[in-house]
């Protein structure tokens, strides 16, 4: 797994209203049509590349039609697909009650 380093709300939104990444949106549109047909993104965050200050990461999961999660990594500059890896089952399960 590539090391990613949060990045607040605050400082996130500065970072996107400066033009240095794509919003989110764009992002989640690019996430989603990697794996279509489910419930689509199912969270996001918003980092900096653990290996670069400059490098902007986005991760997010999302379901696809199967019902299997996809945890991806992209490039929050250019939307690049950086990381597109398979959740374990146990992982994405609900608890059980």
């Amino acid at each position: 797994m590539i090391g990613m380093t949060q990045i607040e709300s605050d400082e996130a939104r500065r970072i996107v209203e400066a033009e240095l990444v794509l919003p989110a949106g764009e992002l989640l549109d690019i996430a989603e049509a990697r794996h279509p047909g489910g419930r689509g993104a199912l969270g996001l965050e918003f980092g900096r590349y653990e290996g670069s200050a400059s490098r902007y990461l986005f991760a997010t999961e999302v379901e696809d039609e199967e019902g299997t999660v996809w945890q991806l990594l992209l490039d929050a500059h250019s939307g690049e697909v950086v990381q597109d890896v398979e959740m374990p089952e146990e992982e994405t399960s609900p608890a059980p009650e």
